[in-house]
């Protein structure tokens, strides 16, 4: 990962409290795993967008802004992303 060991750690810190109180019993993952989100049906990347709404969920677009894009693009935060968040995929219907 291109990503600052720092950078990443504060994301991890900011992001397992918010799945530590919105995804007890797995909850928010079964939401966005069933589609129980705004505008699933044009979600092409079901894991990019509950990464990406779960770090805004957090509160860290300014962090993001500031801190990150000077130095990384979306692929490279994605991955680091993908590293804290639960691995989802879409339910079959």
């Amino acid at each position: 990962m291109k990503i600052k060991p720092k950078h990443f750690e504060h994301i991890k810190t900011e992001i397992d409290a918010v799945l530590l109180k919105y995804n007890q019993d797995d909850r928010l993952v079964e939401e966005y795993r069933q589609g129980l989100y705004p505008r699933a049906d044009k979600t092409k990347d079901v894991q990019r967008r509950f990464c990406f709404d779960v770090m805004y969920g957090a509160g860290l677009s300014g962090f993001v802004c500031d801190k990150l894009y000077p130095y990384l693009n979306d692929d490279h935060i994605y991955t680091a992303l993908k590293a804290i968040c639960p691995a989802i995929e879409r339910a079959t219907l």
